[in-house]
């Protein structure tokens, strides 16, 4: 199966987070509904005192209508949430009712308006506030759509209103600009009147104001697309990497898309004798010795600089230089090899006091030329090391227990770090060259170096009489 591209990956990512906004619009809308409805109670107390009997009755049963409006639309959502047509039939009917309570004048009211006043009573407002609830849908079409729909919707009443037989506008004075600012203005106070561009400029504004909101609805929905994009990286990156390379790596997004050649550290480390070791635990408190284990040992990882390539049953694999390469990727790897048994000795101390078997690990580390990159399915990738090199490190952890040490270095990797470091280094102190070596798969031998307590005994007694031997400046 060929590899997935980082496109697809991307397409896959962007497809779950529209899920998941989309199930949060339909969990948000049961809210929506609720709060509507407490807005609606709100508004007909309001009208309750503000509106005389019988007129008032009109705008209270509009309101119960806002209200049934709302709650038709969270049982249709909530029966069938694959739907996507009833957000925008919910929004239509909600700024159809809308423009009909603005242009039409209560049925109950007696008095004696022109239908023009509809457009002079500045209610078109109103609309805005509708279209400010499209927000809580995350949805920038369905923006477009209430915008799109109130203009029109406003367009046909403003044109309906200026052809009837009794309204005055722009047109019917052939010198309109010739006329005196009084008579213009006893023409625009005339209940008849309608000053079609001011009419038509608000639903210029309205469009605006939903080109503005429906781009930042877009924006929000991006910036969550890219932000989940990253925790998702930042969260698998940490499983492999230091906490200060997760950083670097989810600013540069390509770094793990390719594939790279370059050289590194491998690092294998095992807990010897885990099989019989094991068969004394139950296997709960395996599985805690194995968290525990890992856990010290990924740790010194991170501390270091390098990346935890994967958990191996009782043991694990780390590079150093991967995916980016240092100065002391070499150095690195053999003072955290030298912090694993370190830590193991303390964890040892603490184990005896209760009792506990003690453990013994074993430590192999080669450098060379390595090639990583994404490796898997379209179900399950994962971030590789793959090369003759990382075959080469796992041979030399074999070898620790052939040689008696809890450590096995390369020739190559001490060759590396003594390119890094001074040669004296403290580093390679308790390290002693073996005799070459026979590397299971290859057909010539290789130099190893072991660790033991008194060859570091030895160096650190060299290096305090050097001290002392040395002139007083």
């Amino acid at each position: 199966m060929p590899p997935v591209s980082v496109t697809e990956l991307k397409n896959r990512i962007e497809s779950r987070i529209e899920r998941k906004i989309e199930r949060e619009a339909i969990a948000g809308l049961k809210q929506a509904t609720w709060t509507r409805a407490a807005a609606m109670a709100a508004i007909g107390v309001w009208i309750a005192f503000q509106v005389p009997f019988p007129t008032a009755s009109f705008y209270l049963f509009t309101l119960v209508l806002f209200v049934a409006i709302g709650l038709a639309h969270q049982l249709v959502v909530e029966r069938d949430p694959t739907r996507f047509w009833p957000g925008y039939l919910f929004i239509t009917l909600d700024i159809v009712l809308l423009a009909a309570i603005l242009i039409f004048p209560s049925p109950i009211y007696q008095g004696d308006w022109p239908p023009q006043m509809a457009l002079r009573m500045g209610n078109f407002p109103y609309f805005y506030v509708f279209l400010a609830g499209t927000l809580l849908t995350y949805s920038p079409r369905q923006v477009i759509w209430a915008g799109v729909t109130i203009s029109l919707l406003w367009s046909v009443a403003i044109l309906a209103i200026s052809m009837l037989p009794d309204t005055l506008t722009h047109s019917d004075y052939s010198a309109w600009n010739e006329l005196s600012p009084e008579t213009q203005l006893q023409t625009f106070l005339y209940p008849t009147f309608v000053d079609v561009p001011a009419a038509f400029k608000d639903v210029f504004i309205v469009l605006v104001v939903t080109g503005v909101l429906a781009s930042v609805v877009w924006r929000m929905r991006r910036l969550a697309f890219e932000q989940a994009d990253v925790e998702r990286q930042r969260a698998n990156l940490a499983r492999y990497f230091s906490p200060n390379l997760v950083e670097e790596l989810t600013r540069d997004h390509d770094t793990l898309g390719n594939e790279f050649i370059q050289d590194a550290a491998v690092m294998f480390l095992d807990i010897r004798g885990f099989t019989s070791f094991a068969e004394q635990l139950s296997p709960r408190d395996t599985l805690e010795l194995l968290r525990s284990f890992h856990g010290r040992m990924s740790q010194e990882v991170f501390a270091h600089g390098g990346t935890l390539d994967k958990f191996i049953g009782d043991g694990l694999m780390a590079t150093f230089g991967v995916p980016k390469k240092g100065t002391r990727d070499a150095t690195n790897a053999i003072a955290c090899a030298i912090a694993m048994r370190n830590a193991i000795v303390k964890w040892n101390r603490e184990r005896d006091e209760f009792g506990y078997q003690r453990i013994d690990v074993g430590i192999g580390v080669h450098h060379g030329t390595v090639i990583m990159g994404d490796i898997g399915t379209a179900e399950r990738l994962e971030f590789a090391v793959i090369g003759d090199t990382v075959n080469v490190a796992s041979r030399i952890e074999h070898l620790t227990r052939d040689l008696g040490t809890d450590i096995a270095l390369s020739d190559s990797v001490v060759a590396a770090a003594h390119a890094e470091l001074a040669h004296d280094d403290s580093i390679f102190d308790g390290f002693r060259e073996a005799p070459e070596q026979a590397i299971r798969g290859r057909l010539t031998g290789m130099i190893v170096w072991k660790y033991s307590d008194e060859a570091a005994e030895e160096d650190h007694e060299r290096r305090l009489q050097s001290i002392d031997l040395a002139p007083t400046p």
